[in-house]
């Protein structure tokens, strides 16, 4: 292909025009592409015309396509929604601290998975005090993003205070509970959700209305209402004056446990006898805890602090415990 000075032209490999600055012989030329200058074999250089002439008849080839011949996509039917109810969803944020996954905070969505239309009050409460609160409309099928709650907030157990109204049928009776989420059950949804590699753990609020039933007369009981204790149901449930929280009191074996899992096993008995203690009405109870590092004994503290039943606790040197338990006093009004 013959070219001549100030000829324009197209680099084959690259596609980059230029041009034809000189003529070193038959073989070789100088070409300019930008303010770049050098020598080039003439084999590897093209009239840009050619490369206008083929993409021309491409783009009159494409025109020439019927639109009949377009192949339609097919619509994809969609599943009936199902309803499962109104839900507390949440969602915990991690990050790393030192090589291993931390929650460092909960992010809290009301989801109405049903075909309700309802009015929402939602009240967070933070050591008595109004952490957070929420008013509005939800309609069927939507979710809200409410707020977010630190972890060391969730440590101090709040209270999380719905009520729930349906807008349209006036025959529902309005809905209305609390939640409070213990440190151990906290522990364990965390530990399903890594397991699970889930995203949420949720409480579901409600899922059928029921109706308003008609208010009926009602006799004004006595303001002192006698204790009666519960009835035992097997030797678990006997109360314990001393509750010795070592792992290896509560398990056989803690193979294929890691930390908090077995951290989230003592919550958990702790917990359960402090509830049966509560229930019999005892005057005191004794937490073997150990010394260690101190994680137990400072969550079996702060469980304890956060029972509105335990009156006082004793965590210093004690006779045959040292240093190793806490003495809880119960209260009752």
């Amino acid at each position: 292909m013959k070219f001549s000075v100030g000829d324009k032209m197209l680099i084959k490999r690259t596609g980059e025009e230029g041009v034809i600055v000189s003529l070193i012989d038959k073989t070789m030329a100088e070409v300019q592409v930008g303010n770049t200058i050098f020598p080039i074999h003439i084999d590897e250089i093209d009239h840009p015309y050619l490369r206008w002439f083929t993409q021309k008849n491409r783009e009159e080839q494409k025109k020439k396509v019927l639109r009949e011949q377009i192949p339609v996509e097919k619509l994809h039917e969609q599943k009936p929604k199902v309803a499962s109810g109104i839900h507390l969803a949440f969602m915990p944020v991690f990050h790393i601290v030192e090589m291993e996954e931390q929650v460092e905070r909960l992010k809290i969505f009301i989801v109405n998975h049903s075909y309700y239309n309802i009015n929402f009050k939602y009240d967070v409460r933070l050591n008595d005090e109004l952490f957070f609160n929420f008013q509005g409309q939800l309609q069927p099928f939507s979710d809200i993003y409410l707020h977010y709650i630190s972890w060391s907030d969730m440590q101090d157990i709040p209270r999380f205070e719905w009520q729930i109204e349906e807008l349209v049928n006036q025959k529902w009776a309005i809905e209305k509970n609390v939640i409070k989420i213990r440190s151990a059950k906290l522990f364990e949804h965390i530990s399903n959700l890594q397991h699970t590699n889930a995203a949420t753990f949720q409480y579901t609020l409600l899922q059928e209305f029921k109706e308003k039933q008609v208010e009926k007369e009602v006799f004004a009981l006595p303001s002192i209402i006698p204790h009666t204790p519960k009835k035992l149901r097997s030797v678990k449930d006997i109360p314990k004056y001393e509750l010795d929280l070592h792992i290896e009191n509560l398990i056989d074996s803690t193979k294929g446990l890691n930390n908090a899992e077995i951290l989230q096993l003592q919550l958990l008995e702790l917990e359960r006898y402090l509830d049966i203690a509560i229930q019999n009405r005892q005057e005191k109870m004794v937490l073997i805890h150990g010394v260690g590092k101190g994680v137990l004994r400072s969550e079996v503290q702060r469980i304890l602090k956060s029972n509105e039943f335990v009156h006082k606790l004793e965590s210093g040197w004690q006779a045959g415990y040292g240093f190793g338990a806490t003495i809880a006093y119960f209260k009752y009004s």
